[in-house]
């Protein structure tokens, strides 16, 4: 038997365009915090629809494994 349940998946609903500006001004108005990372799968944007309007917008954004984006 084992000593931990199975990682759960998110099952929430899929944010949007609002949700990520909010994740990304409330991590860089933070005083020290000069990067932000997100998981794909719970974005119902594109990835390279978050890429170009993120470096449009100042950000320098990089994949951080297969379902994440970094952004500083």
């Amino acid at each position: 038997m084992s000593k931990l349940d199975p990682r759960p998946e998110y099952n929430g609903p899929l944010h949007s365009w609002d949700n990520l500006n909010s994740v990304l001004q409330t991590n860089f108005n933070k005083p020290g915090k000069n990067f932000a990372t997100i998981d794909l799968r719970k974005y119902s944007i594109p990835k390279d629809e978050i890429i170009t309007e993120a470096n449009k917008q100042g950000y320098k954004v990089s994949e951080n494994g297969e379902h994440f984006l970094r952004f500083e």
